[in-house]
């Protein structure tokens, strides 16, 4: 049985899916872009992109009664690799407690939606 999941934390989604999915003990969490609950890209640079994405993501978990411990797989897709050393860094700053980092892939896109520099999506698991 597939169970939608969602937070208050963030803007109603832009079209036909679900924030995150959950499945059994694996929670699927759609991409999440840097916008804060209102559906504005947050201001600054890829750091401050990069953090609200992540935080995006942390509040699906939460809703989900999961933490970033529970994160086994992430994909990050970011406009220009050169923006991935400051990506990589922002990333572990934000998961720096989590005791084993989950396996990740970094894809270069050439754009995201609304100017957005980055886009995170990751699958979790938590008990049934």
């Amino acid at each position: 049985m597939q169970v939608p999941v969602s937070s208050p934390h963030l803007p109603a989604p832009g079209g036909f899916y679900s924030p995150a999915v959950r499945a059994g003990n694996l929670l699927f969490l759609s991409g999440q872009l840097p916008l804060d609950a209102h559906g504005r890209l947050v201001s600054g640079g890829i750091v401050e992109q990069t953090n609200q994405a992540l935080t995006n993501l942390q509040h699906l978990l939460h809703a989900a009664g999961a933490d970033l411990t529970h994160l086994v797989q992430v994909t990050i897709y970011i406009v220009g690799i050169e923006h991935w050393s400051a990506v990589n860094t922002a990333y572990a700053a934000f998961l720096a407690a989590v005791p084993v980092p989950p396996a990740r892939a970094v894809v270069p896109v050439p754009e995201l939606h609304y100017g957005a520099w980055i886009e995170i999506q990751a699958i979790a698991m938590i008990n049934v």
